[in-house]
């Protein structure tokens, strides 16, 4: 489904672009509207100074993903009033651990699908080893992308109508959040904390050490389904079987 993800994530992108282009910039770390923007790798997004520090970047390459035009109009930052910004190096790295995490999750099943026909899919050792450290990034990702939507949409409720200091309950203190707040970590540390002692547990138990079942039964029917005739010229009710080398009594 990785491969679904990553198109179902680049039509969410084009629709963030047409939205919440505030958010969109936010992601790419872009501070100048443009055409043919560059595809931001990596860089330390700076707010004060609206300029980002250690950029590495791909010439166009923006621009054709985030409108599949080359020479497609992007809007930066700069565009907006600071004060209908987002917290910019909060969503931009968000954004890229989960673009990132991603791309490696689709590596990943790109080398099964090459391991798979030549039958080595359960037998190679290093890409089963990769898997097993690979088990949690979905969550991460998911995590990263929650990060982005909540921390992009900023300081928007409702997008460019209500901001969030205007949706706050009057009567609402600080405690009655801290309590709210307080309880639902207590709870999911509970849940967290039970599945991860049962997994654990699961673990040290380790799987089951006898040994698996025959897959075919070790004898055979000489007639099946029909009865054998004997010699003195009556006819048994079970079926006879046949002795298969290595045959196995218990198993029979």
């Amino acid at each position: 489904m990785v491969p679904v993800q990553i198109f179902i994530g680049d039509e969410h992108g084009r629709n963030t672009l047409e939205y919440q282009p505030a958010k969109l910039a936010a992601m790419e770390g872009l501070w100048d509207t443009g055409r043919r923007v560059p595809a931001n790798l990596f860089s330390i997004p700076d707010d004060n100074e609206e300029r980002n520090h250690f950029e590495i970047s791909i010439p166009v390459l923006g621009s054709i993903y985030l409108t599949h035009d080359p020479n497609g109009l992007v809007h930066g930052l700069k565009d907006w009033p600071r004060a209908d910004r987002p917290n910019v190096p909060i969503v931009f790295f968000a954004f890229h651990i989960m673009v990132g995490i991603a791309l490696l999750m689709l590596v990943i099943v790109i080398s099964g699908l090459v391991l798979w026909p030549k039958r080595k899919l359960y037998a190679s050792r290093r890409w089963l080893a990769v898997c097993r450290l690979a088990s949690p990034l979905g969550f991460i990702a998911v995590l990263a992308g929650w990060t982005t939507t909540e921390a992009g949409r900023q300081p928007w409720t409702v997008y460019g109508l209500m901001r969030t200091a205007d949706s706050v309950t009057p009567s609402l203190t600080t405690a009655d959040v801290s309590l709210s707040l307080a309880l639902y970590v207590l709870s999911y540390l509970f849940i967290f904390g039970a599945g991860g002692v049962l997994l654990a547990r699961l673990v040290r138990l380790g799987p089951d050490a006898r040994p698996p079942g025959p897959q075919t039964l070790n004898r055979r029917a000489a007639r099946p389904l029909s009865a054998v005739q004997h010699s003195d010229g009556e006819e048994s009710k079970a079926p006879a079987y046949t002795e298969v080398k290595g045959g196995d009594d218990d198993a029979a």
